[in-house]
């Protein structure tokens, strides 16, 4: 005796869901035993590895091989597959962790080494400066330039290298102008050691008796007085720059204007101290003012255009 008859879809898609669910448990089990593996390959290489090198300069990729490992002692079933996927990327990881910390340990040493050089660089230049400056002035100025350095040192293992850069960079610019600063005045104290020496002498030669030159602290000039048997007396106060300025007292109409021009006349003819146009303070008719220019022929020259105080 035989029959026919059909199954209903419904029971062939419960079938069909049965074996999808056997055919997917299976397949877990199986990427959980597969964790198992990877992660005692995965222990075993973060032992070989469990170095100072690695532990400082790949400390972040070595802490996510660790928590990807930790995890693995409660996997839920949704995750063993990405559980999988981050044990993978943790062995790819470990394969060039060691390279990787090594690269970082020489781009840091060279970091290092290029701040130390630019700061060594900058503190040899600053220091042999202050064999070169000659005004009392640029000392402190080239001390405060000593303790930025120092600053700059105590920053060096914080600071980027661009930033240790900038900073030396700074330092050396303003050294520089230090430099150029102090050579200026040395030319401008030079310029008036020799005006001064020159009116000293230009005085003696036409009768004067010249007392010693004097500092004058408020203005910073020097004062050089020059005194006739008559009385009469010339005073030129020389400022920095190398102007001048004139006062005469004892002297009466014409008589003034002719010992000044003598004197002038002899600066210029035997000791090269050129004067511009006299300019004169009507305030006080005995009192002019002149600028010079520069050393005798043949060296370096500068007008100073005098103005009446």
């Amino acid at each position: 005796m035989s029959s026919q008859g059909t199954v209903p879809a419904w029971v062939i898609e419960k079938q069909q869901k049965q074996i999808a669910l056997q055919r997917e448990a299976e397949r877990k089990k199986q990427v959980r035993q597969q964790i198992g593996k990877v992660v005692a390959v995965v222990r075993t290489q973060m032992s070989a590895l469990n170095n100072d090198d690695v532990n400082t300069w790949a400390k972040e990729e070595m802490e996510f091989v660790q928590h990807t490992v930790a995890s693995t002692a409660s996997i839920v079933e949704a995750d063993v597959d990405f559980v999988l996927k981050r044990l993978h990327k943790s062995q790819a990881i470990l394969e060039q962790i060691q390279s990787l910390a090594d690269d970082r340990e020489r781009e840091h040493q060279r970091k290092v080494e290029a701040k130390r050089t630019a700061y060594n660089t900058a503190v040899e230049s600053v220091k042999y400066l202050r064999l070169e400056l000659t005004q009392a002035s640029s000392e402190k100025e080239h001390e405060r330039l000593m303790n930025d350095l120092l600053d700059v040192n105590d920053s060096l293992e914080q600071a980027t290298v661009e930033e240790v850069s900038e900073a030396v960079e700074a330092i050396e610019s303003q050294a520089v102008q230090l430099r150029e600063r102090d050579h200026l005045a040395a030319v401008d104290e030079e310029l008036r050691r020799h005006i001064i020496s020159s009116v000293v002498k230009a005085m003696s030669e036409l009768g004067f008796v010249v007392g010693k030159p004097k500092l004058l602290r408020e203005s910073g000039n020097v004062a050089v007085v020059g005194t006739l048997s008559s009385g009469r007396t010339i005073r030129f106060d020389v400022r920095a720059s190398g102007e001048m300025e004139f006062d005469m007292d004892g002297f009466k109409d014409r008589s003034c204007s002719d010992s000044l021009d003598e004197v002038l006349l002899l600066l210029e003819k035997q000791f090269g101290v050129e004067s511009g146009p006299v300019q004169h303070n009507w305030k006080n008719p005995d009192r002019i003012s002149k600028g010079s220019k520069g050393f005798p022929t043949g060296g370096n020259t500068r007008t100073m255009g005098g103005s009446g105080q």
